[in-house]
């Protein structure tokens, strides 16, 4: 009698473990970073997921990267796009365009930079 119980209880935990890990997956697919004015990105957003948006000022390019600087109200900030995601890219980026980025904040050299994980985190609006 006990092991049957047993059986079903640990049955029961292994059901409720992968739907829960499937929910997570699920929510974190489907959920926007949040939008924080490029002025307010500092050293505090580090690791953390954010989208922001600015005016390209200069594009450069290496080895498969794009390096973008973007900026808006008086601040700048470093928005490296590395080759195995700019090989996606689906639309050409110019100097002047504003765009959208979403990514994960990092720091590089002293700088905060936004660093987009796939092409969609990259949106041009103008």
């Amino acid at each position: 009698m006990q092991k049957r119980k047993m059986k079903k209880i640990l049955i029961g935990s292994i059901v409720t473990a992968v739907i829960g890990t499937f929910l997570l997956f699920y929510v974190a697919k489907i959920s926007e970073p949040n939008f924080i004015p490029l002025n307010e990105i500092d050293s505090t957003y580090v690791g953390r997921t954010v989208s922001t948006s600015g005016r390209i000022t200069s594009i450069t390019y290496s080895k498969g990267n794009i390096f973008l600087t973007i900026y808006d109200k008086n601040s700048t900030i470093s928005v490296p796009i590395f080759s195995n995601v700019a090989k996606h890219l689906d639309v050409p980026l110019r100097k002047g365009q504003r765009i959208i980025v979403s990514g994960l904040v990092n720091e590089y050299r002293g700088k905060i930079q936004v660093v987009p994980r796939k092409a969609s985190d990259i949106r041009v609006v103008e």
